[in-house]
């Protein structure tokens, strides 16, 4: 009673907004994968699933949840799941050999075979589970995993030699051992789950038919290949299928269920005891099914393009969130939607508070290959390059524009906005377009300028437009008339007087909040602060930084791929050797991620984007996305609201409290109800954090605390209140 008398009172006193947002806490991270390539299903406590990039799981409210290194595992990129039903955990097979297992909230990490040097190809093609082992067929043979131990007891070779074969596929029927090998079908004794020595044994005719499958169904052993299903009793095939290819066959209660695939056309068909067929579900359904469980009256089918169905009463996909596919277009953002263009496939995604929106088409209209993308920030609307147009769309997304620039094949590679809404793009071949007066016009370039293969440029506060040059040749400058009154174009190098680029091999560029441009080469970076450029000189500043008691500039010798601007106007640089934060100088390093310290996917991060109001960062990897939220978000301009989060903090929460909204490095107190002072801290940009303790290291005792903000100047000020709970006292 007594805590629900506090959230009453909390609900009373609230004066300003303590938003409980989608948001993962300070530091944590969450993944945003292409999940519709689902291509393997298991009934364990739940359903499990498994795309080409990480697993979910559906319980059975039809919930969904997503595993990846973000909450435990330590490897994306799913080659077999399985199911251990007396343990009640899941194994996980990768595709860099790479196992865990996943028991309740523990993962066990099995990495032998990866670091093994003994085997050139390590594939883990297979898991079958029996009793308290796992055999694991292997391109190199059959790998026995103590499901109690969590550890590799043997290695099995499917043959008389103990030479290195690859083995498919396994199974167990009648006190014997199955495998399916580059050599055929091989059979051996068990005893106690354990194979006898020197007794493998091949059933020659079914060598050299492709075989790679295998399923035992009511006490007999079938085998398959991509058109033929076959007793293990017999040479001659049981079932022929020619309309397309089977991809995998599974049992039900009153059949055997193929899902087959031509080409992106997909049918389930139940072959019935006599070897007749049904169809299930066609190819008005079915692009690419590649798996099917039967789990009651549902069938869950996993599709490689569609993702995954639930058949029952009705046809319902499930929506697994995350993108429709690998972003590989330039992304964007504002205080409300990512806008991620798919590069390599029709259409973009949207995310938002409420998940991912794709979009293949808007009003009927068709997208095709969209490349980039940028926001308006003056009237925020969104903007997307394709070919050699520009699409114009507002934030609900139901309505859009396509201005075809000009006769140019040239496709559209960047798009940028001032703050006052003045529109640049840059076509590639073409050059620099203006947009003025809602007209885009191209500028007029130097004849001796190439603009083949441009793809990057940004817009800064004076309207000068940097663009990366081709070729390894430095950067394109373009002064327009719109802030100072001589328009100009300037080519800048790595002579120290035109430029003093750390490298002509320009990679990235963007402003800070002081204005100055931080250019990422394949050298380190350069820091530009210039002013006119028909009339002063503009060369960059190169750090230099002390690292391990040498001198050195910043980030020599490093790609720099991206470099990003948080609210307290650090740097976030994105590199072949993972995401480093910078303090806003450039001197202090803060973090430095890794695929190895962290749940990025790789260690080459090739875009950042960071949301100015939730400070989450968006890290765009070799074709996977992950986000990160980071501690810093943009100020407000006036203290009107304040967000804290999490609020009520729950008894078992641990992780850092946020308080956002605040104008930019305001000082943040918090207090009890009495004015005794527990902490305070200084916000970076527009958000400060707390660890939930005071300053003696202990947690609050169960109730209301007040928050006090307020600006250097004591102008803006504001006040807040968080609840925070140890449990009923």
């Amino acid at each position: 009673m007594k805590f629900l008398n506090l959230l009453i009172l909390f609900c009373l006193l609230t004066l300003f907004s303590n938003g409980q947002e989608k948001l993962v806490a300070i530091g944590q991270w969450r993944e945003h994968y292409a999940n519709y390539n689902v291509q393997q299903l298991v009934m364990g406590d739940q359903l499990y699933g498994a795309s080409k990039s990480q697993v979910f799981t559906v319980n059975k409210n039809n919930e969904v949840a997503l595993l990846g290194k973000s909450n435990g595992l330590h490897e994306i990129g799913i080659a077999n799941i399985a199911w251990d039903k007396i343990l009640l955990q899941l194994i996980i097979a990768y595709n860099n050999s790479t196992i865990d297992i996943r028991q309740g909230d523990q993962v066990y990490l099995i990495n032998d075979i990866t670091l093994s040097n003994l085997y050139a190809l390590k594939k883990i093609n297979h898991i079958n589970i029996q009793g308290n082992w796992a055999f694991l067929s292997t391109s190199f043979g059959i790998v026995v995993i103590d499901l109690k131990q969590h550890e590799i007891k043997d290695t099995w070779f499917p043959n008389n030699n103990r030479q290195p074969t690859i083995t498919y596929q396994t199974t167990v029927l009648n006190d014997s051992l199955y495998a399916i090998t580059e050599n055929g079908l091989m059979s051996c004794p068990l005893k106690n789950n354990w194979i006898v020595s020197n007794q493998w044994k091949n059933k020659s005719d079914f060598n050299n038919l492709s075989i790679s499958k295998l399923l035992n169904y009511n006490g007999t052993l079938y085998l398959y290949n991509n058109h033929q299903i076959f007793k293990a009793s017999q040479s001659s095939p049981v079932f022929n299928y020619f309309m397309g290819s089977i991809e995998k066959i599974n049992k039900d209660k009153t059949g055997l269920l193929l899902t087959t695939r031509n080409n992106n056309k997909g049918s389930l068909i139940r072959l019935n005891a006599d070897y007749s067929t049904n169809s299930i579900l066609d190819s008005t359904i079915l692009a690419a099914p590649f798996d099917v469980l039967e789990d009651g009256t549902t069938l869950w089918i996993a599709d490689t393009v569609n993702g995954l169905l639930s058949h029952n009463q009705k046809d319902t996909w499930v929506d697994l969130g995350g993108p429709r596919y690998n972003i590989n277009g330039t992304i964007a953002i504002d205080e409300t939607n990512l806008i991620a263009p798919y590069g390599n496939n029709n259409g973009f995604g949207v995310y938002n508070e409420s998940g991912w929106h794709n979009y293949s088409s808007i009003a009927n209209n068709f997208l095709p290959l969209i490349n980039t993308s940028a926001v308006n920030p003056k009237n925020a609307t969104y903007w997307l390059g394709a070919k050699n147009q520009l699409f114009h769309s507002n934030t609900d997304f139901q309505k859009i524009e396509s201005i075809k620039l000009n006769n140019s094949k040239g496709e559209i590679t960047a798009i940028d906005f001032t703050k006052i809404g003045n529109g640049w793009a840059l076509q590639d071949q073409q050059g620099l377009i203006q947009q003025r007066n809602n007209i885009w016009t191209t500028v007029v370039s130097p004849t001796n300028f190439s603009f083949s293969g441009v793809h990057k440029m940004i817009v800064n506060q004076q309207e000068q437009v940097w663009i990366i040059a081709p070729n390894n040749q430095g950067l394109y400058i373009y002064q327009s008339e719109n802030y100072y009154s001589s328009p100009v174009w300037k080519q800048l190098n790595t002579n120290s007087n035109n430029g003093n680029l750390p490298s002509s091999k320009v990679t990235s560029i963007v402003e800070d909040a002081t204005g100055s441009i931080w250019v990422g080469t394949d050298n380190g970076i350069g820091i530009f602060q210039c002013g006119d450029l028909a009339k002063d000189p503009c060369n960059a500043f190169i750090p230099t930084v002390n690292s391990n008691g040498f001198n050195g500039y910043l980030f020599q010798k490093e790609m720099i791929n991206s470099i990003a601007v948080d609210g307290a106007n650090r740097k976030w640089i994105g590199t072949n050797n993972g995401v480093w934060l910078l303090s806003s100088d450039g001197y202090e390093i803060v973090e430095h991620f890794t695929q190895y310290n962290s749940p990025l996917p790789s260690d080459t991060v090739l875009q950042i984007k960071i949301a100015p109001t939730t400070g989450e960062i968006f890290f765009i990897c070799i074709n996977q996305t992950v986000s990160y939220r980071g501690t810093a978000t943009k100020g407000a301009i006036n203290q009107n609201k304040i967000t804290i989060f999490p609020n009520p903090v729950a008894p078992d929460y641990n992780g850092m409290i946020s308080f956002r909204g605040l104008v930019e490095n305001a000082i943040v107190k918090i207090t009890d109800l009495n004015g005794k002072l527990l902490f305070q801290t200084r916000a970076l940009g527009g958000q400060a954090v707390w660890n939930g303790k005071t300053y003696e290291g202990n947690k609050p005792s169960t109730g209301v605390y007040l928050v006090f903000i307020r600006d250097d100047a004591g102008n803006e000020k504001g006040i807040g209140k968080i609840v925070i709970t140890k449990g009923i006292n």
